[in-house]
């Protein structure tokens, strides 16, 4: 037999393949028109939540401006740098004097000059204890820091040299360091507490294995105990605190940090003052001004996008996304009402305008430097205004915490942009299903459409040969018979 033709339309000359075309572009308008609003919804999907976002710094800005604390932060000035100060929300206002009369200091002791000729140079053996603890004035006394034990270190042929001896004394953690001193007359060690402060003081005790604990030979020379005659060291510096007055009360620490010494505020010294130094604590109403301009530009970061979706272009009669959207114009609503509203807990400021926070024409917010500075001076009233609590009369609480139980609301499990946000997503799901089983049926009737036209392009093709044939054979008798 001969070929077959194998590609519709080209034994019949119907343009199959663009009829089956022309058809299915009809069929599949209704999945287009799903795509379509597919795409729309995840548009207004992302721009609820750019929505959620911006609400989220609003609450947050007014969440700052609630806080009764955030009225009482305070910034403290040393006049010298011999006293640097820090001071929290607790700290008092005023000017505080301080005079550093002695800063806190390490015990340190050392060996006698040229006890050893080097740093390898074989000690003794025995055991050496280090107790940590308070020295008497002239070390007559020594009284132990309640509940640190003593530490022994032992010492035996293997590990007696002047530095196997710095290295073990370094890793028991004693509280004590040892370094070598090494100068023209030979080596000796030297001993200094970890940490500053009387109580820091440290005794060195030896058990000699030579029997003899308080000679000048073996371990002994290592020893630091007065009242037991055994000062094989020697003393170059006691253990001492700092000390310091404040407003002319004595004060003392162990560090040259006061901290709480007055409640709120820090004191790290660094040197012994000749006269007092004088330390000023102020409100600071910088960082509260930092705060309500944060809370402004959240706001308007918030308004202007509420405006941006919602308008309408009469010029090109275009409008935008969330124009007419009841949820969008609802909150715009809502918004600038809430900030708007009245208060009636401070009679000085009844309303946000009246401190300072003003709106525009356009419907942003401004600051009025002049209404803003005067507020300021006026803090107290100002924290009474923006942060109180009244649970009996809730309209009696401030404006701060007002706005942000508003935009806690909105952004709660159940509040309207978390439904807003979770309808959108549940109509997405459905369209993408819809758009689903619309591609299945679509499928299906490509499919018969195709089968149909591929037969009925066979049927012709080969009516069209018969056609031929017959004519051909006509053609054939005529001129046989001529």
């Amino acid at each position: 037999m001969a070929g077959t033709i194998s590609s519709a339309g080209i034994g019949s000359g119907l343009e199959v393949s663009n009829i089956i075309s022309s058809l299915m572009s009809v069929e599949k308008r209704p999945l287009t028109k799903l795509q379509s609003v597919a795409t729309t919804m995840q548009t207004k999907l992302s721009a609820f939540g750019q929505m959620q976002s911006l609400a989220a710094s609003f609450r947050d800005a007014a969440t700052n401006l609630k806080s009764a604390e955030a009225y009482k932060v305070t910034t403290a000035i040393s006049s010298d740098t011999s006293v640097s100060v820090s001071s929290t929300t607790k700290a008092v206002t005023g000017s505080y004097a301080v005079a550093v009369n002695s800063l806190s200091s390490t015990q340190s002791t050392v060996g006698a000059s040229g006890q050893f000729a080097s740093s390898a140079d074989v000690v003794g053996t025995g055991t050496i204890t280090i107790s940590l603890g308070t020295w008497s004035t002239g070390q007559t006394a020594f009284t132990a820091q309640p509940g640190v034990n003593a530490v022994v270190i032992p010492i035996d042929a293997s590990n007696s040299t002047l530095t196997a001896i710095r290295d073990k004394i370094n890793a028991a953690n004693a509280g004590v360091s040892a370094t070598i001193v090494t100068d023209a007359s030979g080596s000796r060690l030297a001993f200094q507490s970890s940490v500053t402060g009387a109580s820091n003081g440290f005794k060195v005790s030896v058990v000699d294995d030579d029997l003899a604990n308080t000679d000048a030979a073996g371990l002994s020379r290592l020893a630091f105990d007065p009242p037991s005659s055994t000062n094989g060291m020697t003393l170059t510096q006691a253990a001492a605190n700092t000390k310091a007055t404040i407003n002319g009360i004595a004060v003392e620490t162990a560090g040259n940090t006061l901290t709480d010494v007055v409640d709120g505020m820090t004191f790290n010294l660094s040197k012994v003052t000749t006269s007092p130094v004088t330390v000023s604590v102020t409100r600071n109403t910088d960082s509260v001004k930092s705060l309500i301009t944060g809370f402004v530009a959240s706001y308007n970061a918030l308004s202007s996008f509420l405006s941006s979706a919602t308008q309408y272009d009469a010029s090109t009669k275009t409008a935008a996304l969330l124009q007419g959207d009841a949820t969008t114009t609802s909150l715009q609503n809502q918004l600038r009402s809430t900030v708007s509203q009245a208060g009636s807990r401070s009679p000085s400021f009844s309303t946000l305008s009246s401190l300072g926070i003003e709106f525009q024409k356009d419907g942003r917010l401004s600051i009025n430097d002049t209404k803003l500075t005067a507020a300021l001076a006026k803090l107290p009233e100002l924290a009474t205004a923006m942060s109180n609590v009244d649970l009996a009369t809730p309209g009696n609480d401030g404006f701060a915490r007002k706005i942000a139980a508003w935009a806690d609301s909105l952004l709660s499990t159940s509040g309207t942009l978390t439904g807003k946000t979770k309808s959108i997503q549940s109509q997405i799901s459905a369209n993408s299903k819809d758009q689903e089983k619309m591609s299945d049926r679509i499928a299906a009737i490509e499919k018969r459409i195709t089968a149909q036209y591929t037969a009925l392009d066979a049927t012709m093709s080969k009516a069209k040969a018969l056609s031929n044939y017959v004519t051909q054979q006509i053609t054939t008798w005529n001129k046989s018979t001529a």
